[in-house]
């Protein structure tokens, strides 16, 4: 799967819109947005083919995706969440995958064998300093100015879920958004896998 250039245009105009209903918080994010602009718009979901979103525009497309899922989860179960903490725990659940505020995590696979027997279109870039895709997402929103609440920064921590370690000691200690978050994503990524209708 691949996205057209207006399918990547229309999706970061959502994205952009979305983000500037963040109340008193829309300006930060707007600037942290734009300052990522091009290299957020186009950043891919993961690095193989067999995974969900690599392809341009991945991120974006599927951080939308997650928060269509977390509005079907809370409108389900009938949960009030604030509008705002989830936009952003949905929307940069995953924004440590942008990189840094200057470079970026996925750089172009540039090994033609990797490429074409293990479907890598992308690898992860070396040169960055090692953090966590999360720590990375909660540390990019801090640089940026943009204050995350308690709840948002675990929605954006724990949205890998309980196989990793290190999320373990939260499992059944989450707040709700976290949970929302978690499983929104869980959802999207099986729908972007072929895996859920």
């Amino acid at each position: 799967m691949s996205l057209s250039p207006e399918e990547i245009e229309a999706n970061w105009k959502k994205f952009r819109s979305l983000i500037s209903k963040l109340g008193d918080r829309s300006q930060t994010a707007l600037n942290l947005v734009d300052s990522l602009g091009e290299r957020l718009c186009l950043c891919p979901a993961s690095s193989r083919t067999q995974y969900h979103n690599a392809f341009p525009g991945g991120l974006v497309d599927h951080s939308l995706r997650v928060l269509g899922n977390a509005l079907k989860l809370t409108n389900a179960f009938d949960w009030e969440l604030p509008k705002d903490s989830l936009i952003i725990g949905t929307l940069f659940h995953d924004l440590g995958k942008v990189g840094n505020e200057s470079a970026d995590y996925y750089i172009q696979q540039n090994d033609g064998w990797r490429a074409d027997k293990l479907g890598e279109e992308y690898k992860h870039n070396d040169e960055l300093p090692y953090m966590t895709v999360p720590e990375r997402g909660v540390y990019l929103c801090n640089h940026f100015g943009l204050k995350l609440t308690h709840d948002e920064t675990l929605a954006i921590r724990l949205n890998d879920g309980w196989i990793l370690n290190e999320n373990k000691p939260y499992c059944l200690k989450e707040p709700l958004l976290a949970h929302v978050v978690m499983t929104a994503d869980y959802i999207a990524t099986m729908q972007e896998g072929g895996k859920f209708p």
